[in-house]
Order: structure tokens, then sequence, then C-alpha cells
């Protein structure tokens, strides 16, 4: 029955998508990476955004959900995959030894521990981007001070 009175399924009900960060925040930038705070869309009409980051390295520019962040950060996984846009992968240059006979381990070989490189889904080159010392530490105050 159409008209006034007709009663709607859920799928047509108007979700509404509260923007995220309700207060704007500054990109990061830092090592030749700029990173963005973002809301990211969900498959879901319950929650049809997540707050997330914006990564924009050389490799190209995709984003994650802010919570994967955090628990890469923690040190909580060892790889961070973005899900949104071409895959990009942040690892912990400390995590690969040399010789590990993996691609990217391959790629890491005598790279200093304790930075955070960014390598295209590929792994056939080099990283173009590693935060190290005060630029990784920038990058952490940075995601810690958003609104979660």
């Amino acid at each position: 029955m159409f008209g006034l009175f007709r009663k709607r399924d859920d799928d047509e009900r108007a979700v509404l998508v509260e923007p995220w960060p309700r207060i704007p925040v500054a990109p990061w930038a830092g090592g030749g990476a700029t990173v963005e705070a973002a809301a990211l869309a969900m498959p879901s009409k319950r929650r049809p955004s997540v707050p997330g980051v914006v990564f924009t390295v050389p490799e190209g520019r995709a984003a994650v959900r802010l919570d994967e962040v955090h628990r890469f950060l923690d040190d909580e996984t060892v790889v961070l995959e973005t899900t949104h846009g071409p895959t990009i992968y942040a690892v912990w240059t400390q995590a690969w030894p040399k010789k590990s006979g993996t691609a990217v381990g391959d790629m890491l070989e005598g790279e200093a521990p304790g930075g955070l490189a960014f390598l295209a889904a590929a792994v056939e080159a080099p990283p173009t981007v590693v935060l190290r010392d005060a630029e990784l530490a920038s990058f952490r105050a940075w995601v810690a001070a958003l609104p979660s």
C-alpha cells in the first residue's frame, strides 16, 4: 500500500552518518607521508562509517580503521594493511630480521630497527617512507590525540 501510512522496511530508512571527527583535525605530515583523520564507509546498516585514517605515501593513498592503527602502534599486530584503496603495508623494521626469507624481510634488509616502514602490496621495492625517532613519536602522538 502506498501513501502516508505505508510501513517502511529498515532498508528504506535513511541512515544518518555522523561526520568524524566532529571537530576538524589537522593532518599529520612527516618523512614523506601525510595522514588525515576521516570517516570510513562500512558495509553495515547499523554503523555505516567508522573512525579511520588515510595514509598518503609515494606508494599510494589508502585508508584503514583507527582501531586497527591503535592495535598496530600498541604492538598487538606486526603488519598494518590498508582496507580502503590500494593495499599498502605498514611494518616495524625490527619485526623482520635479515635473511628472513620473506619478500618484506628482503625489502627491509639493512634497515635499522625501530622504524615504521610503508610498502606497496607487491613488495617489489624498498620502502620510500620510513618514520623514525622524532617523526615516529610525533605520528604516535597525533594518533593518540584523535577522538575515538
